[in-house]
């Protein structure tokens, strides 16, 4: 069977025709059981490989929650995370592998159903179907972050993905308050809610609402623990800058202008932000759809944030994987976005995949680490140029008056 499905995925790389079109209906039996092995596969892993990278970091909170500590406690391992976070401390008390099996059931069930939504598209051919599948599946950077560093970020992906596929459906509050749950766990879904709604008036009562969910929340964080959650608040700001940001690249030793990169470096936040206003605003103005205005905010604040960890683009994945779905119901796609998209994703797959896992970019390898933001910057400009300038409805001509 995997042969078989193996062989037909290479017939769909290199030709769309009709007969092999009409197939991709008896072969989703063939993907389902792709997907059921792969689950297990991840699962398996998941379980058997012992705790390391982040995973291993989160015991220290967790442990500090059952033993009635406080987790944002000044330890080696600063926590960075929201309240919801805190919460897998109860399956953590259960078996020390449980949460990571359930960031892994995340990631999984955000594969599963897009792979499988996807399939049933009419408008996707056959070779962008089996191409984003393999891309998926065959992935070892997705791998790594789920079954051996365990991010949480998987579960603040599938979130991010539910979030963006519910506004899409017309229920701005319903995601909302998703992805509130999102940034309760970690900061980074807060700049989706921008694009939830058009209208000022919407936004002010989405502002209100989300302050109100945070504030109760922390509120009761506040009476168990006290203060202390503030740490998380600032530790990404008072950090160097990290891989895949183009920050990085400047604070290294491969750029030469040291005085220009300060200055930059120090702008990172405000440069971010612009870029998510300056999107938010095309949104507004109906210029750029609201699923493609997701992906374009979450791309502008890679570009320039200057924490650029690997974690946070499963998320970055997730909400491509949701516009990829909404995307390819229309009848002329923006096939242009889709590999775009892909080509970063395979720039992970090799370099946070394989290269950072074998080397952790140290040693004779740190000039992998000093240099790898400035291209990951260049793909993501791309993107966001083709998101926003290039699907330009006013420029196109197809701006509703």
């Amino acid at each position: 069977m995997l042969k078989a499905v193996g062989r037909i995925m290479m017939q769909r790389f290199f030709m769309d025709n009709p007969e092999v079109e009409m197939q991709d209906k008896a072969y989703s039996r063939g993907i389902d059981f792709m997907l059921l092995i792969y689950a297990i596969g991840l699962l398996v892993a998941a379980y058997v490989i012992a705790p390391m990278h982040d995973y291993a970091l989160y015991f220290r909170h967790w442990d500090l929650i059952l033993s009635g500590g406080d987790p944002w406690a000044r330890i080696d391992a600063r926590n960075a995370y929201g309240p919801v976070y805190n919460i897998f401390a109860l399956p953590y008390g259960l078996h020390p592998q449980l949460p990571k099996l359930i960031f892994a059931g995340c990631w999984l069930a955000l594969s599963w159903y897009s792979i499988r939504e996807l399939f049933a598209n009419s408008t996707a051919s056959s070779r962008q179907k089996w191409l984003f599948t393999a891309f998926w599946l065959i992935n070892p950077f997705f791998v790594v972050c789920t079954a051996f560093y365990g991010f949480n970020d998987s579960l603040v992906a599938l979130l991010c993905f539910i979030g963006v596929l519910v506004a899409m459906k017309g229920q701005a509050r319903k995601s909302l308050v998703i992805l509130t749950i999102g940034v309760l766990t970690k900061l980074y879904p807060a700049f989706l809610l921008p694009y939830l709604n058009k209208d000022w008036k919407d936004v002010r009562r989405n502002i209100l609402i989300f302050i109100a969910i945070v504030f109760v929340a922390y509120l009761i964080t506040y009476l168990i623990w006290g203060g202390s959650f503030a740490i998380a608040f600032g530790k990404a700001n008072g950090r160097n800058p990290t891989l895949f940001s183009v920050m990085m690249f400047l604070h290294g030793d491969y750029f030469p202008f040291e005085s220009v990169a300060k200055v930059l470096i120090s702008l990172n936040a405000v440069l971010a932000l612009a870029a998510v206003y300056f999107v938010f605003m095309r949104f507004q103005q109906g210029r750029i759809d609201q699923h493609s205005a997701f992906l374009a905010g979450f791309t502008g604040l890679l570009m320039f944030y200057k924490a650029g960890q690997q974690q946070f683009y499963l998320a970055y994945f997730a909400v491509f994987a949701a516009w990829m779905l909404i995307e390819f119901k229309k009848d002329k796609p923006d096939t242009k976005t889709f590999y775009g998209v892909l080509v970063l994703g395979l720039w992970f797959m090799l370099m946070a995949g394989i290269v950072y896992p074998l080397t952790l970019m140290e040693g004779d390898y740190l000039w992998v680490r000093h240099t790898v933001g400035l291209p990951t910057f260049i793909m993501l400009a791309f993107v966001f140029k083709s998101l926003v300038f290039d699907n330009d409805k006013k420029a196109l001509g197809t701006l509703a008056s």
